[in-house]
């Protein structure tokens, strides 16, 4: 998995508080003489920097900038408040240990994991959405774009100057037309861009009257397209 530079450096930040807690943590507290409150509190202040370290990974760096589904937050608003409510919670029960019951302490803190967990989920599905959006309008606009590069093969190919001239509007045609497709016109654009493929193999074998004609008729078939693509809006 490649990971960015500035990915790098998020990692970097998150791995020196980690170690930076555990020091400081354990030279106040020391080792020995704690109650289980203690060590779960510490348990769950580790988990809480594997979630974020997990959440960025799976998340990518663009991902941790997504919103969620429910309050529209970025994730990474949802990563802040989250480490630092847990770091704020398990220092007052370490420092209390001999006092909070384990219970309260365990369910306080699983809740704070558990509503994160939920926003961090809900920002997989809002970036499953966007990248199935980006697929299909990737989908949808890769015709024009192949049809676009055929065309100008054509007029590349093309020495006479009457057809040259056929085949440089049909580019331009190719040009301003709308980019987006529709699945309704799969068949017409399927048969466009066989027209435009007969066309450059006629060009090969140097056959400039069949060529012509193609041409015209893949011009007369991409206007089609056009209208109805323009009417399925």
């Amino acid at each position: 998995m490649n990971i960015s530079g500035k990915g790098k450096k998020l990692a970097m930040m998150l791995g020196i508080c980690f170690v930076a807690y555990n020091v400081i943590l354990f030279v106040i507290c020391g080792f020995k003489d704690h109650t289980p409150v203690f060590w779960m509190s510490w348990i769950f202040m580790l988990v809480a920097f594997a979630a974020l370290a997990v959440s960025g990974v799976l998340l990518g760096s663009q991902g941790m900038y997504l919103k969620d589904w429910l309050f529209g937050f970025p994730i990474v608003k949802h990563s802040t408040i989250y480490i630092i409510a847990e770091l704020v919670v398990s220092t007052v029960f370490i420092i209390f240990e001999d006092y909070v019951k384990f219970g309260w302490a365990f369910a306080i803190q699983f809740l704070f994991l558990s509503v994160y967990c939920i926003f961090v989920i809900a920002g997989f599905l809002s970036k499953e959405t966007i990248d199935e959006v980006h697929n299909k309008v990737k989908d949808k606009t890769s015709f024009i774009k192949l049809l676009r590069a055929d065309t100008e093969m054509l007029v590349t190919k093309c020495s006479d100057p009457e057809l040259k001239g056929k085949l440089k509007t049909l580019a331009e045609e190719v040009r301003f037309s709308d980019p987006m497709s529709n699945e309704a016109l799969f068949e017409l654009e399927k048969e466009i861009t066989l027209a435009v493929s007969e066309c450059s193999e006629l060009l090969d074998s140097n056959d400039l009257a069949k060529a012509s004609e193609v041409c015209d008729k893949a011009s007369l078939m991409l206007k089609e397209r056009n209208k109805k693509c323009k009417a399925l809006k």
